[in-house]
C-alpha cells in the first residue's frame, strides 16, 4: 500500500537518470512492453478503469477516530492530453521534462496557482483509430506517480491520417471520469495539446477498442442513447466540469476553427513552444484562479531580464482567456482546506460549516462503498 504523498525532487532527478540509462526516452518501460507483446499496464489502459479501480480525482480522506481528516485540502484534476502523433511524437517526453517547472508554478512553489488543493495530475496521449492504442490515460496523482505512470504510456508517434482522435480523450473526461471538486460547483483543468483537428463524430468500435465494450454503460447508465453524442455535444458536456483549452503548436487556420468551435475561441491558445507548457498552463490556471492578473503575470513566470520577452509573449498569447472565472463561482472561498475534519466520508463540508441543507452531502447517485473507515484512503 502506497499512501499518496508530496512530489520529491529527488525521486524525480533518480528518474531521469534512469530515462537517460535507458535511451532518453520518458515512456522506455511502456515501449518495451509494447514491443515483447504484453498488455498495456492497468495504470494507463482506460479499458481497466471499472466501478473496482477507479481513475478519478478525489479528496484524500484518512479515518481518525470517529472522524475524517483531508490532510492535503480538496483534491482538483488537471489533465494534460498530448497528440503523440508524427511530429508530435515527442510530447511525452517534453512534459516529462517541464514537471519540475509545473510543480514549481502549479503547486510547491511559493506562488504556486493551486497551492492551497490537493493537485492531481493525469496524462493522456492522443493517437488515430488505426493505431493500436487510440488513447491511453494515467491516473491522477499527487505526487511522483506523475511521471512513473507517464513512463507506461506507449506514444506510437505515427497516425493514419492529418484527423486525430482528440474526441476520445474529450468523452473521457466528459463521461467517464468523476472529481470532488465539482461537488462545490467548481471545475478542474483540461488541457489538449496538439496541432491538428479532430473526429467530428464518435465511432462505436473505436469507443469499444479504447474503453471496453460497457463503455456506453459506463457512461450513460444501464439506458444508454440509442445514437452516441457529436464530439461538440461531447465538449459541451465537458466543459459543465472542466476549464477546458486547447494548446495549439502550429498557426494553421482551419486547426484553430475547428478548436473555436468546440472550445469557443477565449479557449484557443497559441502554445510558443511546446517547451512552454508548464508556463502556458500555470498562468492560465492562475487567471482563472484569479490568483494572476495580466500583469502580475509577467513577474509570476520570474526569471533573468532576457526571459521577460518570453514571459510577455506567453501572457499575450493567453490574455484572452476568461479571467477569474473559476474565482466567481460561489464556494470559491468556501471549499475544505488541509486539516479540515469530516464527520463522514460521504459529507463534502467539514464539520462545523454552515451551508444550505441542499449542500450538505454529495449528489444523490454517489457510489457509497466506501464509507467505511478503513477502506478509500490509501492506494
Amino acid at each position: 500500500m502506497r499512501s499518496k504523498g508530496s512530489w520529491s525532487d529527488e525521486t524525480y532527478k533518480s528518474r531521469v537518470s534512469e530515462v537517460k540509462s535507458r535511451g532518453g526516452s520518458a515512456t522506455f518501460e511502456g515501449e518495451e512492453r509494447a514491443r515483447q507483446g504484453k498488455a498495456l499496464d492497468p495504470l494507463v489502459d482506460p479499458s481497466k478503469y471499472t466501478d473496482l479501480n477507479k481513475r478519478d480525482s478525489n479528496t484524500l480522506l484518512v479515518p481518525e477516530g470517529d472522524e475524517f481528516v483531508a490532510p492535503y485540502g480538496t483534491a482538483i484534476p488537471v489533465q494534460s492530453d498530448l497528440d503523440t502523433t508524427g511530429s508530435m511524437g515527442g510530447n511525452v517526453d517534453v512534459a516529462f521534462k517541464v514537471l519540475p517547472k509545473v510543480q514549481n508554478l502549479l503547486i510547491q512553489g511559493e506562488s504556486a496557482v493551486l497551492k492551497r488543493y490537493h493537485t492531481q495530475i493525469a496524462t493522456g496521449v492522443v493517437q488515430d483509430r488505426t493505431d493500436k492504442y487510440p488513447y491511453l490515460r494515467s491516473m491522477f496523482e499527487p505526487d511522483n506517480e506523475v511521471e512513473r505512470q507517464m513512463g507506461l504510456l506507449v506514444p506510437e508517434r505515427d497516425g493514419g491520417d492529418a484527423t486525430e482522435d482528440y474526441q476520445l480523450g474529450l468523452f473521457m473526461a466528459a463521461y467517464l471520469t468523476k472529481a470532488s471538486i465539482t461537488s462545490y460547483g467548481l471545475k478542474g483543468y483540461y488541457f489538449v495539446v496538439g496541432d491538428q483537428v479532430g473526429r467530428d463524430k464518435l465511432d462505436k468500435r473505436v469507443l469499444d477498442q479504447v474503453f471496453g465494450s460497457d463503455v456506453l454503460e459506463r457512461a450513460f447508465g444501464s439506458r444508454p442513447p440509442q445514437s452516441l453524442p457529436s464530439t461538440a455535444e461531447v465538449a459541451q458536456e465537458l466543459m459543465k466540469n472542466w476549464h477546458a483549452f486547447y494548446l495549439q503548436v502550429n498557426n494553421l487556420s482551419y486547426v484553430t476553427d475547428w478548436w473555436k468551435g468546440l472550445f469557443g475561441p477565449e479557449h484557443v491558445i497559441q502554445l510558443p513552444r511546446t517547451e512552454d507548457l508548464a508556463e502556458v498552463q500555470a498562468v492560465i490556471i492562475g487567471l482563472t484562479e484569479g490568483v494572476l492578473d495580466l500583469q502580475s503575470a509577467v513577474e509570476f513566470l520570474g526569471g533573468s531580464k532576457s526571459d521577460r520577452g518570453k514571459s510577455a509573449r506567453i501572457v499575450e498569447a493567453v490574455s484572452s482567456i476568461p479571467i477569474g472565472l473559476q474565482a466567481s463561482y460561489p464556494n470559491f472561498n468556501k471549499i475544505p482546506l488541509a486539516g479540515a475534519r469530516f464527520k463522514s466520508r460521504d459529507d463534502i463540508w467539514p464539520i462545523g460549516t454552515t451551508v444550505p441543507k441542499k449542500e450538505k452531502t454529495r449528489p444523490s447517485g454517489k457510489d457509497k462503498k466506501g464509507s467505511k473507515k478503513d477502506e478509500g484512503w490509501k492506494i
